[in-house]
């Protein structure tokens, strides 16, 4: 977390560009003040002075390492917030989205990679290679702009649901987080819950009173009925992680329970009459899963980062996106928090794969 810390700020001062002059624009040259000699300060050099970069870069830091220990992240010069309250509101978007992504992913990828190794050299093996290897070549965001245009649009865009399903205008929602004829309730939650919500509205549509219910359209006035409309609108932007996600996963898998069925144990069970489902689920994947294991803390990384782009295309304002307007208007101490953050939740994952990876194995229990 310190090298973090440290790499972040320092690509921040390297990387060309002024945010001091960003925010005064094409008015940088009027005079907003006079110092106690007389001489005229511009707005340039005002917002130099109010953002302190005139200390040296060692003072910078200083002050921004002690404000974080003391958990002042800043103030956004974008959002007008602080920065704990800018990550807050959007860290829940990406984590909701990639967690139900790695849900689709790794029962897929992992399925779908036993049946691949038993099945191996056949039309399915063949067939199932092919598009793992085409959906992990496949940018994320050409595959979420494919989803949009076949499952959330009309016959007139290309759409292809609503002549099998009878819907119109598409299965899905094309963008945004919730139905936009009404605002989820950011209150009227039950006393024993969080103020305002955990920000993971699939847990938090189950926690909203009746009371709050009933003063929202009919069609939304439910528990059932909030938690499927946030479902509704997060299955296109899960899918398309997912599914590139399921397509490593699924290679993985392979290789390593093709290496385990040639095991001489694996050969012992068979000769002992086991059933072949027996042989390959009970004793074979419990000991290919250990590697897939290893790799999950990784790909709660990469998940992460794939949100990048499918919050910009889905429209979501979770971290991906807020990281990007953030450089767009070089908002340092946003993409600096972000990063700080994001590097938090893939070192824990990282020690919650270590430690699970100790559970499973007993080689490293006994090590």
């Amino acid at each position: 977390m310190i090298g973090v810390a440290i790499f972040t700020f320092a690509i921040a001062h390297i990387i060309p560009g002024d945010p001091a002059a960003i925010q005064c624009g094409d008015k940088c040259g009027l005079i907003v003040d006079y110092t106690e000699d007389g001489e005229p300060i511009t707005a340039y050099e005002s917002n130099r002075i109010r953002l302190k970069m005139d200390d040296p870069v060692g003072v910078q830091f200083w002050r921004y390492v002690t404000d974080l220990a003391e958990g002042d992240w800043g103030d956004s010069l974008l959002y007008h917030r602080p920065v704990v309250d800018v990550i807050k509101d959007a860290a829940p978007i990406t984590l909701e989205m990639s967690f139900l992504a790695l849900f689709i992913a790794y029962p897929l990828g992992i399925i779908l990679g036993i049946i691949s190794a038993v099945r191996q050299d056949r039309m399915f093996d063949h067939v199932s290679r092919f598009f793992a290897i085409a959906f992990v070549s496949l940018p994320i965001f050409w595959f979420a702009m494919m989803l949009q245009l076949y499952l959330a649009t009309g016959t007139e865009h290309g759409g292809i649901c609503d002549p099998i399903f009878g819907t119109e205008g598409g299965c899905f929602p094309i963008y945004g987080r919730h139905d936009p004829s009404y605002t989820y309730p950011e209150d009227g939650f039950y006393s024993f819950y969080p103020a305002g919500g955990t920000g993971f509205h699939l847990v938090d549509s189950w926690f909203v009173t009746d009371e709050k219910l009933a003063t929202m359209p009919e069609e939304w006035n439910s528990n059932w009925l909030l938690f499927k409309d946030t479902l509704v609108h997060l299955a296109l932007p899960c899918a398309a992680l997912g599914i590139a996600s399921a397509g490593s996963l699924l290679r993985y898998m392979r290789a390593s329970l093709l290496e385990v069925l040639n095991e001489d144990y694996v050969r012992t069970a068979r000769a002992k009459g086991l059933s072949e489902f027996r042989v390959v689920v009970v004793h074979a994947c419990r000991n290919a899963l250990v590697p897939i294991v290893t790799i999950l803390g990784f790909s709660i990384g990469g998940a992460i980062g794939g949100a990048v782009l499918t919050e910009t295309v889905f429209a979501f304002n979770g971290m991906g996106r807020v990281a990007v307007t953030s450089l767009q208007y070089l908002d340092f101490v946003v993409i600096m928090g972000v990063t700080l953050i994001t590097s938090v939740i893939f070192l824990l994952s990282n020690l919650i794969v270590d430690i699970t990876y100790a559970i499973i194995d007993p080689r490293v229990r006994l090590e």
